[in-house]
Formats: structure tokens, C-alpha cells, sequence
């Protein structure tokens, strides 16, 4: 059975340029030049640790350093989605690609698996992170609620035979 990263890998693979961080890796990271991190030990992990949280300050020779930060089916494993993007994305550089790939409750039944604390769908995922990361809420006074922290780039669903995702690309601004 294909991992989850070799399924998405044709549709980014234009993104994996530079430096590469993959956030829960597992046991394939999206591509051979990446920097593995993940809590459990495989060959290529290299740096093993018991939480995705404060990566900055696990790794704080890492903040800014890499050109792509990309995470697959780690998500929805983690309580705090808001803390999670914002704590990895500081060790992108401006401009940087920040890539989630995350299994969409439409077509994958998120509460058979008792490891996921969200039920991740596209649609609505979408509408959360547009309007929490890319200046889109507004508050009472109809101004932008937060700055602008990325730009999407490109997103979409991948489903279909052994496919039940969906998939974000965006670009750090700040």
C-alpha cells in the first residue's frame, strides 16, 4: 500500500525545492532531501520527539531555515490545529511553502480512528484556514480581523482508488 506522502508527491513536487522539513514523516519522507521529524524512530528521522508542538524551541537553529514545510495525515492526530500551523510555520522562510495533506471525513471515516481529535473535511478546513490565516475574517467593524499570514497557492481534493484527501498549498508572507 502506497504511504500517504508518494500519493500527493505529482501534485507538489514543484513546491519540494531547497530546504525540505516533513513534519510527522513517518517512514517516507516527501522526498529524499527533506529533514524528518517525527515521535516515533525510523532510519530517516532526524529528529525524533514527543511533540509536534514548539518545534521552534526544540529546534531553534531551524527557525526560518527552510523553503518548504510539509506535513501529511499529521493534523488531525494533534488537539490544537491553530497552534500547530502557526508553530511550524516559523521555521519557514518569507515566501516559503507551507503543504497539507489531510484525510477529508467525505471520504475517510475520521471517528473509526480513535488517534484523530478532528473530523477534517476540505470545505469546511478551507473556510477556516482562509479566514484565520489569510486576512479574510472580518471584525465588528468590517475591517480584517487578522493580517495576512499566507496565500493559498493552490488546494484541492485528491480522491479516488485508495485516495481520500485533500490537499493545501500556501505561501508564508510574513
Amino acid at each position: 500500500m502506497p504511504s500517504e506522502a508518494s500519493k500527493i508527491r505529482h501534485i507538489i513536487e514543484k513546491y519540494l525545492v531547497g530546504e525540505v522539513v516533513d513534519i510527522g514523516c513517518g517512514d517516507d519522507l516527501v522526498c529524499p532531501h527533506a529533514f524528518g521529524i517525527d515521535g516515533r524512530s525510523f532510519p530517516h528521522v532526524q529528529k525524533q520527539t514527543t511533540s509536534l508542538y514548539d518545534l521552534d524551541t526544540q529546534l531553534p537553529e531551524m527557525v526560518g531555515k527552510f523553503d518548504c514545510c510539509f506535513s501529511s495525515h499529521v493534523l488531525e492526530h494533534l488537539p490544537d490545529h491553530f497552534r500547530a500551523v502557526l508553530e511550524w510555520s516559523k521555521l519557514l522562510k518569507k515566501d516559503g511553502y507551507f503543504i497539507l495533506y489531510l484525510p477529508d471525513g467525505n471520504y475517510y471515516d475520521n471517528y473509526e480512528n480513535r488517534e484523530h481529535f478532528h473530523d477534517t473535511k476540505y470545505k469546511e478546513f478551507m473556510f477556516w484556514f482562509r479566514r484565520t490565516f489569510c486576512g479574510e475574517a472580518l471584525n465588528f467593524t468590517g475591517h480584517p480581523y487578522f493580517l495576512p499570514y499566507f496565500e493559498i497557492i493552490e488546494d484541492g481534493l485528491d480522491v479516488g482508488e485508495d485516495r481520500y484527501s485533500f490537499y493545501l498549498v500556501a505561501k508564508k508572507l510574513l
